[in-house]
């Protein structure tokens, strides 16, 4: 018997599920080297944040090698939850961490465009485009 199937839809089902395995691995070491940073250096920086959203993006471009917008929606969502578990270890809280974001100074500026920053460089180096 014949067995229909569309080949590049196959293929391109195995290159997202890579994507995502490859971007959680990368998403939970970029929390770990951010906790040991917070932990045994005393460091909180969000300009770390950056580097972070651009080593999501580029893994998944390398490992992923797709070309859809699922890609990019990918490296933005673990980007959000890297940033938001980074957040946490640091604030403790949620409330906390609103309460510095939503003080209206230079700093809180700083932070949500270092965090801006972050999720674009995610977005952006996920696909090939």
């Amino acid at each position: 018997m014949f067995k229909i199937y569309n080949k590049q839809a196959l293929t391109r089902q195995q290159r997202f599920s890579n994507a995502c395995v490859v971007g959680v691995g990368a998403s939970i070491l970029c929390v770990v080297l951010f906790m040991a940073l917070l932990l045994f250096l005393k460091i909180y920086s969000p300009l770390l944040f950056l580097p972070m959203g651009f080593l999501i993006g580029y893994v998944i471009q390398r490992f992923g090698k797709g070309v859809q917008i699922q890609f990019s929606l990918l490296a933005l969502g673990l980007t959000l939850a890297v940033i938001f578990a980074c957040d946490m270890l640091a604030y403790g809280s949620v409330q906390l961490l609103l309460s510095d974001l939503l003080e209206f100074g230079q700093y809180s500026i700083l932070q949500l465009i270092y965090r801006a920053g972050a999720c674009y460089l995610a977005y952006s180096n996920a696909r090939l485009v």
